[in-house]
């Protein structure tokens, strides 16, 4: 296989209702058969260790951690410790209904396979902006409006970013019904956010939106557990997992970059920062894939490694400088207490998101399920595996949705492109037109005259000495024509305007971007468990 015909190009559905699903939903029985053979066989060691035996503790760890944290706000069963785990993950945002989806994929799989299905919320991502799009106005010029559910602060990891202005939380609900309301007279955020978002739960703002999404979920019968992904970073089977990426830094940038380099070149990128940029090397220092920050100073910087004889020397340059001990006689261990003890002093080392994924795939889960951007992106982290550890990593579930906000509106007033062509032959062969005019004698007379004067130089061949007064005196035919079409050009650009501002009105209207909260419970929850 060739490196062009590794790389899936995913498209978004375009259609209301419509999901995208890759390998198709009637192969994902068999993607996950094909996952756990490919699992079962993987013989790679991280640091020293068999790659199924970290598997197998690091499972128990996760899914202990999700049943603690889950059980902190809703009452939820055991998850089978033995049976296939079905991962999927997303920021804590409010997202489209497309991204949503995924949860309840997982559900259904891991439903059907007797198995697990866990949600991991990404909280190492940035939350960069407290507010969300609301389409308001009237159907013909509406407008979107950017409605804040907390204040504005400079940006920090998720994991880190507190509700600063209760007031605008406990009031967003409120205020982005009435925004709405010339499109959805009951979308799911007038009582979904009171009852849920605003009920004594953490003070956190992405966990209070994850928390407030997955209660609705178990409502609705979805009983996947949930897990912020900081908790992962935390376990010591991840944290055994970075001591490994962290011992071999150099390497895993040679592997990291290359896969990146093949990426662009097949898809002819000529930014070195798509994908993602390049990992950096100077002093001896190496870049690793990994975040790093405090919470005295929650702002995150690149964690920087370099390795001496027993120990990693760690750095963000920015102030941070710490060794990782690594004596011979007991490596990992070591490491693995020195980066607990940083994390009870509020040193944070987290994931990015190539590393997100590459854990969840080789380590954690039979299956992943991606969204198109997570696919696109991951399929950096199946080269990275295939140039560092030497294997490909179980394959994942690519799986989107759209649905559009239930807005009634009028017929396409025409179609654009039949319009602009009947402008243009009204210009270019008003002789067309005018013959279906009914018109007095002299004024068919005067029309009769005009379209055989044209007619005439239209059939008489072009040659260098005539071809100027040719053109002139088809121009002029054209010209004098254009008096008798007068309404029918009037009529003509006025349904191309009224057309031209319906598609500009659609695709605000129709955009598949908006966030769940939006529409009503009913039309969402049958979009989400009848895909």
């Amino acid at each position: 296989m060739s490196a062009g015909e590794r790389y899936v190009r995913y498209r978004a559905p375009a259609e209301d209702r419509q999901t995208m699903c890759v390998p198709p939903w009637d192969q994902v029985g068999a993607l996950l058969d094909a996952n756990l053979a490919k699992r079962a066989s993987l013989t790679v060691e991280v640091q020293g260790r068999a790659l199924d035996d970290l598997a197998l503790v690091a499972r128990r760890e996760v899914l202990a951690q999700a049943l603690a944290y889950t059980r902190g706000y809703a009452d939820i069963r055991n998850p089978a410790f033995d049976a296939p785990l079905i991962i999927t993950g997303h920021q804590p945002e409010l997202v489209h209904p497309g991204v949503w989806l995924k949860d309840f994929a997982a559900a259904r799989i891991a439903g059907q396979a007797g198995g697990t299905a866990l949600s991991l919320i990404i909280d190492s991502d940035l939350c960069r902006s407290p507010s969300i799009r609301v389409p308001t106005g009237a159907l013909e010029q509406p407008r979107v409006e950017n409605v804040a559910y907390d204040e504005v602060v400079a940006q920090m990891p998720l994991e880190e970013r507190r509700i600063v202005d209760p007031r605008t939380w406990e009031t967003f609900g409120t205020r982005v019904a009435k925004t709405v309301e010339p499109f959805v007279t009951s979308p799911l955020v007038s009582e979904w956010w009171p009852s849920y978002a605003c009920t004594g739960g953490p003070k956190n703002v992405g966990l209070s939106i994850a928390q407030a999404r997955h209660r609705l979920e178990l409502e609705w019968g979805i009983r996947n557990l949930n897990l912020p992904q900081s908790c992962v970073c935390q376990t010591s089977s991840f944290r055994w997992f970075a001591v490994h990426l962290l011992s071999h830094a150099g390497r895993f940038r040679d592997a990291y970059n290359d896969a990146l380099g093949e990426y662009r070149r097949v898809h002819r990128l000529r930014s070195r920062a798509q994908p993602l940029p390049d990992l950096t090397s100077a002093e001896g220092f190496q870049e690793t894939p990994f975040w790093i920050w405090t919470v005295a100073d929650p702002q995150r910087r690149a964690l920087f490694a370099k390795r001496q004889p027993r120990a990693i020397e760690l750095t963000d340059k920015a102030g941070f400088e710490r060794l990782l001990p690594l004596a011979p006689e007991d490596e990992v261990s070591r490491a693995i207490e020195a980066l607990a003890e940083w994390e009870s002093q509020g040193i944070k080392i987290r994931t990015r998101a190539l590393i997100t994924t590459m854990f969840a795939r080789l380590v954690l889960a039979d299956l992943f399920i991606h969204g198109i951007g997570g696919a696109k992106y991951d399929q950096v982290t199946d080269g990275i595996c295939q140039r560092f550890f030497g294997v490909q990593p179980p394959d994942h579930l690519t799986l989107s949705g759209t649905l559009k906000l239930p807005i009634a509106r009028t017929a396409l007033p025409g179609s654009r492109q039949y319009l602009q062509q009947e402008i243009r032959r009204l210009e270019f062969h008003p002789e067309t037109e005018v013959g279906r005019l009914t018109l007095g004698a002299s004024e068919q007379a005067a029309v009769n005259e005009l379209v055989a004067r044209k007619l005439t130089w239209v059939r008489t061949p072009k040659t260098q000495t005539n071809a100027s007064q040719r053109h002139q005196q088809i121009v002029e035919a054209n010209e004098a024509l254009q008096g008798w079409l007068v309404a029918r050009r009037l009529e003509l650009d006025s349904t191309l305007a009224e057309t031209t501002q319906y598609l500009r009105a659609s695709q605000l209207l129709e955009s598949r971007e908006y966030p769940f909260c939006l529409f009503p419970q009913e039309h969402l929850r049958k979009f989400l468990l009848d895909f």
